[in-house]
């Protein structure tokens, strides 16, 4: 199914279903569609039942907690004082959030879905029945939910009833929550379909193998009891399907019309001015991508890249196209995306550069130390690394945010479909695994080999931890995997640009909500918060 069918069918659903944020709040329906009048087909049953994808479209959102507060990307206060926030940012960086700051984000994304999910599969039960296929989907999905709060939150509520629903669930242990996701992932992936082309952006067979591998995966970060052998058992399900392959050119997987990647398992479908929600250019491009992509509104600059991690690319990794860096033209130098170098100029010449002499020297006056930049006319040169003035951090400082296909005259959102899951990523969580059981495991090798091999760097002799770890942060940069990957890694604590502080345990699970508090007096804020 094409990509504008799909969000057709998600937009047009919500006509009929409103979705709740919040575990604890009832559901106003403005248009009831009764069973015995709708589910007449299989369409009609795919139809309604994609209500419960519509809070995937905030899953870009997630990148906040996601990858922001670990050793790939950073929000340095800006030469302005722009991201600053009254120090929100400065405290995601360096471990300090609290119960208002960004949290609401993956827990009303979670329980917004699992509500949907709980409704659908009340009405489906009556109306096809217990075992249709529509109702194991979404269960599946259902645990997808379950897992994006676990992982952020530890102690969550465990609530499966809408029409009985308790207003005010209690938690439930971390060990408990992990349990009943893996029981109903069990229980319904062998029920799912196994064609992935009828069902594009939706949960099937392999999506749900998928999810088991990433809680596998983390399985003992959640409850301290490893399951290395059911992550690699999860993951070679996937690999022997036979349903997906690597790319040839990483960026295939990122380019606008992404729909026909044969890497990508499940994916959020995002389409601009139907189906928003994917903001990456406005939170990570500098304010001269304006010129450059002929943009309007403006961005805003906040978001980039650490300078170690960029500088732990090989200067031939093809995946280092996901960062934009050096001198930035006009669009008449022909800003350009392909599936073997991400993002490029065609034209780049001195007539087309773009100069800005007010953005950052003003903001600074005239500090000697900036003079250099000054004199070279006031080029707007993104750099890698970062220049400290009083505290603050030029715009033109830090790699940004490349690795996404940004469409020419674009307004806010762009159009690619976020990939949730791919192929690579599978592969690379199947070898950690491996590895973790055997450190000489030859798969494991193997596997992490084909995915250099892509990228067109060396292939490694023996493989250590920290190739497993530094392969899987390049590869999957940008997926929202980041903050999972720092932690199972025993890296969550370490120090990076910008963070000298927090070495708290309890930091690696976030705090509730202050407004999921306030609504649910069974709810208690986690340890040390």
């Amino acid at each position: 199914m094409r990509k504008y069918n799909i969000i057709f069918v998600w937009v047009f659903i919500l006509l009929g279903f409103s979705l709740i944020q919040s575990c604890d709040v009832e559901a106003e329906v403005f248009s009831e569609i009764t069973p015995d009048e709708f589910f007449q087909n299989d369409l009609q049953i795919a139809s309604a039942a994609s209500a419960a994808y519509t809070p995937l479209y905030g899953y870009w959102g997630l990148h906040e907690l996601s990858d922001l507060p670990t050793d790939q990307s950073t929000v340095p206060v800006r030469s302005n004082n722009g991201w600053d926030d009254g120090g929100l940012w400065p405290r995601l960086i360096e471990h300090d959030f609290n119960q208002n700051d960004f949290v609401d984000g993956p827990w009303n994304l979670s329980s917004g879905g699992i509500s949907a999910c709980n409704r659908l599969i009340e009405i489906f039960t009556e109306s096809v029945g217990p075992e249709s296929p529509v109702v194991y989907e979404l269960r599946t999905l259902r645990a997808f939910y379950f897992y994006i709060l676990l992982s952020n939150f530890g102690n969550i509520p465990i609530e499966t009833s809408f029409a009985e629903a308790n207003p005010s669930p209690s938690q439930v242990e971390p060990q408990v929550a992990f349990d009943f996701i893996e029981a109903e992932l069990l229980a319904s992936i062998n029920q799912l379909s196994e064609d992935k082309n009828n069902t594009y952006a939706k949960v099937n067979k392999w999506v749900g193998y998928t999810i088991l591998t990433q809680l596998y995966l983390n399985a003992e970060r959640i409850t301290g009891l490893p399951h290395w052998e059911e992550a690699s058992d999860a993951a070679n399900v996937v690999i022997n399907s036979g349903a997906y392959d690597l790319e040839s050119g990483y960026f295939a997987n990122f380019k606008t019309k992404n729909e026909g990647s044969r890497e990508n398992i499940f994916v959020v479908p995002y389409e601009r001015n139907i189906a928003g929600g994917f903001g990456v250019k406005m939170s990570s491009l500098h304010q001269s991508a304006a010129g450059t992509f002929d943009f309007s509104p403006t961005p805003w600059g906040g978001f980039s890249i650490q300078e170690d991690f960029y500088n732990s690319f090989e200067d031939n990794d093809k995946r280092k196209g996901m960062f934009i860096v050096g001198q930035q033209y006009t669009v008449a130098a022909g800003p350009s995306y392909s599936d073997e170098l991400g993002f490029f100029y065609t034209n780049p010449s001195e007539e087309l550069k773009l100069t800005n002499c007010i953005e950052d020297w003003d903001n600074y006056g005239t500090d000697p130390s900036l003079q250099a930049q000054l004199e070279e006319g006031c080029n707007i040169l993104i750099t890698p690394d970062y220049q400290e003035v009083g505290g603050r951090y030029l715009y033109r400082n830090g790699a940004r945010y490349g690795k996404y296909e940004y469409q020419i005259g674009e307004a806010f959102d762009i159009s690619t479909d976020f990939p949730i899951y791919r192929y690579a990523g599978v592969m690379l969580m199947r070898a950690e695994a491996l590895w973790r059981l055997d450190n000489g495991n030859s798969e494991a090798l193997m596997l992490v080999n084909l995915v250099r091999e892509r990228a067109d760097v060396d292939p490694l002799i023996t493989l250590l931890e920290d190739d497993i770890y530094w392969e899987a942060k390049k590869e999957l940069a940008m997926e929202n995997h980041a903050r999972e990957i720092t932690i199972r890694f025993g890296h969550w604590e370490d120090n990076w640009f910008l963070r000298d502080g927090n070495k708290e345990e309890f930091r690696r699970i976030y705090p509730l909500p202050q407004s999921q508090l306030q609504a649910n007096s069974n709810l208690q804020q986690n340890p040390g918060y």
